[in-house]
């Protein structure tokens, strides 16, 4: 049995990932404080697998320069100061989680892993190179690096506000609903990790349904799911105003072809949207 060493594992996905798994493999979460539970420890040790999945939400707090030090700290120190830990144990395989936003925003690009060199500045995709840049310095053989689209499933962050404004009638597009939305069903998310362990996987992988939607097809199969309207409609600068600089997470988007999956042979539980959405509510 394989020994996994999860940081940042009491969150969403490590959770998971540990409920599907833990009988398959002996999982332990790294923890920053003291946990009785037993599955829980405090400091790096040696393991067949290390997965990072360190890191504060980048949504929907404004990117002051006190939340964007926060943002910086728990993913590219934190990660830093893993792999420094690591160069003296003997572990065989890490895989650290990345986001989409690799990649810059457009309404028409398809991006795959092949657009390995990405210009752009905004604060998102310099957060994501800087993270992902610390693999290069890792002292562990084998990485892979997990470029995640949107989350989804039951109590994901992600659907559960927007369940609640359709369900009160406050449901729409954002924007003008172009952007695209990449995302992945939890269910989905944590065999990928499975399946990067089982196939030794490595370099970046686009962890995303190969089935990207607008904002606006997401907000009418939302309502047509929940049997609500989806009348309400705000433009970008309201959202502007509200998160600023952060908001073009919600106003922007990029559609991405999870390319290196389907050639591995991956098969999706959740090819599309409308399906995932349903399992979800």
């Amino acid at each position: 049995m394989k020994k996994i060493i999860i940081a940042g594992g009491s969150g969403y996905i490590g959770q998971a990932f540990y409920q599907k798994y833990k009988k398959k493999y002996d999982i332990k979460i790294l923890s920053r404080s003291f946990s009785s539970k037993k599955n829980y420890i405090t400091a790096l040790e040696a393991c067949d697998v290390l997965i990072n999945l360190a890191g504060e939400k980048i949504f929907p707090n404004r990117w002051t320069a006190k939340r964007r030090e926060i943002l910086i700290n728990s993913r590219v120190e934190y990660s830093k100061k893993l792999l420094d830990k690591a160069k003296s144990l003997n572990i065989n395989h890490y895989i650290q989680a990345s986001a989409v936003t690799f990649y810059p925003f457009s309404e028409n690009e398809i991006y795959t892993e092949d657009n390995s060199s990405i210009d752009g500045n905004n604060f998102s995709l310099e957060l994501v190179k800087n993270w992902e840049l610390q693999v290069k310095s890792s002292p562990i053989k084998n990485n892979s690096i997990l470029r995640i689209g949107v989350v989804i499933g039951k109590n994901s962050s992600f659907l559960e506000p927007m369940k609640h404004l359709f369900k009160f009638g406050l449901g729409g597009m954002i924007g003008n609903g172009k952007q695209w939305i990449s995302w992945i069903h939890i269910d989905d998310m944590v065999d990928i990790i499975n399946f990067t362990i089982e196939k030794n996987i490595n370099g970046p992988i686009n962890v995303t349904s190969p089935n990207a939607l607008t904002n606006e097809k997401m907000s009418q199969l939302i309502a047509k799911n929940l049997a609500r309207p989806s009348f309400f409609h705000m433009p970008r600068s309201f959202y502007k105003i509200l998160f600023g600089e952060a908001s073009e997470l919600l106003t922007e988007g990029h559609q991405i072809y999870p390319k290196l999956l389907i050639d591995k042979g991956y098969k999706f539980k959740f090819l599309f949207f409308d399906e995932a959405f349903k399992s979800s509510i």
